[in-house]
């Protein structure tokens, strides 16, 4: 990570220079103010900045992104007034933990042309990362602690598969321009060839703690082994369609920044007891997860029940 931000530190420095000057563009005379695409108090305020993104137009990728957080932040209030910075690089895509000095986030996209499908995956992909209070990752030793990275890593590809599904259904009703209405489809025909994708789901007789038990070594010591993390989504993606209202569950997950260091079982019992009543239910639901057995009639339990709490 610090690697990185030394690598686009120049050209970011320059980025924050003009980012005064855009907004200020925005206030007085952009086309996106006559859509009514401006940033309000409930709405997160994104900038894109001009980049190899191909054929694509900066201010169509705003428009997209836009619409991304849109059917995403209703579920995270408390990240409404948040600023998003996007620029295209090849080391996206990704979030750097390490914010602009004026307080926004810096998110990395690798899309180009009018890929609005990737763009959403993308992005809502990182957005997810900023919902779950990543930023409160520490240094340890020159790296970012990766404690239980690999849980996070799933939760976002499931919020990514959620995002696109709602997306195809807000542009079918209400699309940012008219003719983009037609565009709506292609958003849940990628959710759901992603979906399908053969090595998403568990082996037959498989439970999720049973697949933990056999993969929880290498899940630690890598968190980005996306076939692996694409298998939980599959799971976690069920339970979010279930039960949407709980995807604001998300928003306190690492709220607690000791709990990088703990077990895992630790870890999600620190994101139970850190949200609100009203929406553990997902948080209940995917520690359940987590203690069923396998199918053959196995018994398998890796995450234990502690402190008095009942899931």
């Amino acid at each position: 990570m610090l690697r990185l931000w030394k690598q686009v530190e120049h050209d970011m420095r320059a980025i924050w220079t003009l980012a005064g000057f855009a907004v200020a563009f925005l206030l007085v005379g952009s086309p996106a103010l006559a859509t009514g695409l401006a940033p309000s108090a409930s709405r997160i305020s994104i900038l894109v900045e001009r980049g190899d993104w191909g054929s694509a137009r900066t201010q169509d990728i705003e428009t997209v992104l836009t619409s991304v957080a849109d059917v995403l932040v209703p579920y995270f209030p408390q990240r409404a007034s948040s600023r998003v910075v996007v620029a295209s690089s090849k080391q996206g895509p990704r979030v750097l933990l390490e914010k602009s000095p004026d307080g926004a986030y810096l998110v990395l996209l690798n899309v180009q042309d009018t890929r609005w499908d990737q763009f959403a995956y993308q992005f809502s992909h990182e957005l997810c990362h900023l919902f779950a209070n990543s930023e409160h990752r520490e240094m340890s030793g020159g790296a970012v602690a990766r404690d239980h990275q690999w849980f996070e890593e799933s939760l976002c590809e499931a919020v990514s598969l959620f995002a696109l599904k709602q997306l195809a259904s807000s542009w079918e009703h209400s699309p940012p321009y008219p003719h983009w209405k037609d565009y709506a489809p292609a958003f849940r025909e990628y959710a759901e060839r992603l979906s399908g994708e053969t090595h998403r789901h568990l082996p037959l007789n498989k439970s999720v703690a049973g697949w933990y038990a056999e993969n929880r070594e290498v899940l630690g010591s890598n968190p980005y082994l996306r076939e692996k993390n694409e298998i939980l989504a599959t799971q976690l993606i069920a339970l979010l369609e279930n039960a949407p209202g709980s995807l604001g569950a998300i928003g306190y997950l690492n709220l607690e920044r000791s709990s990088f260091s703990k077990s895992f079982e630790a870890y999600l019992e620190s994101w139970f007891s850190c949200c609100p009543e009203e929406i553990r239910d997902f948080a209940r639901q995917v520690i359940s997860l987590f203690t069923r057995g396998d199918h053959d009639g196995t018994a398998v339990a890796v995450v234990t029940v502690s402190g008095g709490h009942s899931y």
